[in-house]
């Protein structure tokens, strides 16, 4: 009786193993309930190729990348001024990069001609020059020139003859400082226009959300992308401008003040050159 028992009891241990070997052999465990239908999804045919190692087609998100155009074309409307905004960094940053130099503030030939008529009381030969040669000295130095020789060599040390030679600096250099700041308006409104184009992706998102609730992420989830990209466009063309605005400024600042030392040395000649003739003449 025994015997019997101990048999039935192994059999019974045998043939629950082999059935927990078959559930966990199984890929997915069957949960359902007797009586109840069960959908079955059944996975998607491979695209042509793809099952052969070949690659997907154009246009789908294999690897779960995204390109530039694709990340463009999320971000919206918004995304154009950004783009416009970009292109004007770039044409900024090329006209400064040709415009701010030495050349087109104090030339060294303009100045050692300037020195020699300086050195010769020859106002007509420097005004001849400065016309000959555009430059934010021949500027001043016209303004200058003009000045002492309409009111004679008294006003030499004068505050006036400063004035309106700082005043010439400024009239030739306005533009210029115009030029510089619209790197300052681009990096205030680059940032705006990307928080714009961010709240109209949440409005659209919020309106998708509002007619067909949560059960479809997807539906609202290229609203969601436009609001984040729009984001950090107005961010990475702004970071640029703000960098360029102030090293351009500080190489304006510098040309300029490079050109005021040139022209008080200028005119230290010429007040020295007034002196050593009247000691002369006297």
């Amino acid at each position: 009786m025994k015997s019997h028992i101990l048999f039935l009891a192994s059999l019974s241990c045998i043939l629950l193993l082999v059935s927990l070997g078959q559930v966990f052999a199984q890929d997915d465990f069957d949960i359902s309930i007797p009586g109840e239908e069960v959908e079955v999804n059944v996975p998607a045919p491979a695209p042509a190729g793809a099952a052969e190692g070949g690659e997907a087609p154009a246009g789908t998100a294999a690897t779960g990348e995204v390109d530039l155009l694709d990340m463009i074309r999320a971000g919206g409307w918004s995304m154009w001024v950004l783009g416009s905004f970009s292109f004007a960094v770039i044409g900024l940053l090329i006209f400064c990069l040709i415009d701010l130099n030495k050349k087109n503030f104090h030339p060294d030939p303009l100045f050692q001609a300037l020195a020699a008529d300086m050195e010769n009381l020859d106002f007509q030969g420097a005004l001849q020059k400065t016309q000959s040669t555009p430059s934010c000295l021949s500027a001043v130095m016209s303004s200058g020139v003009h000045y002492i020789a309409e009111r004679g060599y008294g006003v030499i040390d004068s505050e006036k003859l400063e004035e309106t030679m700082a005043a010439a600096s400024r009239k030739f250099n306005r533009g210029r400082v115009r030029t510089i700041n619209y790197f300052s308006i681009i990096a205030q409104a680059a940032p705006m226009m990307g928080l714009l184009g961010t709240v109209s992706g949440m409005i659209g998102a919020f309106a998708k959300l509002s007619q067909g609730g949560t059960g479809d992420p997807s539906a609202f989830a290229g609203n969601i992308s436009e609001a984040l990209i729009t984001t950090a466009s107005g961010l990475v063309v702004a970071l640029p401008a703000i960098f360029c605005y102030f090293i351009f400024r500080d190489r304006l600042q510098g040309l300029v003040a490079e050109t005021d030392e040139h022209a008080e040395e200028l005119i230290g000649l010429l007040r020295r050159t007034v002196v050593n003739s009247q000691e002369h003449e006297g």
